[in-house]
């Protein structure tokens, strides 16, 4: 290999892994399981929040959530968005993401059923509350079920 295909290589942005948190404590969680899961593809762990501007957050849970991520050798990205949907997946678009990992969704149209819902070349998450890694198969029927169950 030359120096220039070295430096070309070393220029390809790697894939990534992206925990998306909120800002509470209880979010380690999904950090934790993001780590393990990156080890194990070789990929870039970041973790994610997107807040809307003017919506208080408790600076002492997102502290504590980036001081995990610096545990983990995460980058933490900040994000503030009238339409927090619509952040992530510009965030996912714009990054090589692989993995996307998230709480557990509430029924109905949430951001995590819309992010689903967007892409098929993701592989998609859940981190249970006792921290296990569930893989979300077929995504975007996923979310339809979680919308019509919150209708019925």
């Amino acid at each position: 290999m030359t120096d220039h295909e070295t430096a070309l290589v070393a220029l390809t942005p790697r894939s990534k892994t992206v925990v998306c948190v909120t800002d509470q404590r209880r979010c380690d969680r999904i950090i934790r399981a993001g780590q393990v899961l990156s080890e194990m593809s070789d990929t870039d762990l970041t973790v994610l929040n997107v807040a809307k501007p003017g919506v208080r957050q408790d600076p002492d849970s997102l502290e504590y959530l980036f001081e995990v991520s610096k545990e983990k050798d995460a980058e933490m990205v900040l994000l503030y968005s009238e339409d927090v949907a619509k952040a992530i997946i510009r965030y996912i678009k714009e990054n090589k993401v692989a993995y996307l990992l998230t709480g557990i969704p509430q029924e109905g149209k949430s951001v995590t059923t819309r992010i689903w819902s967007k892409f098929t070349h993701i592989t998609f998450f859940v981190v249970e509350h006792n921290g296990e890694l569930r893989e979300v198969y077929n995504p975007a029927v996923a979310a339809r079920n979680l919308v019509a169950a919150k209708q019925a």
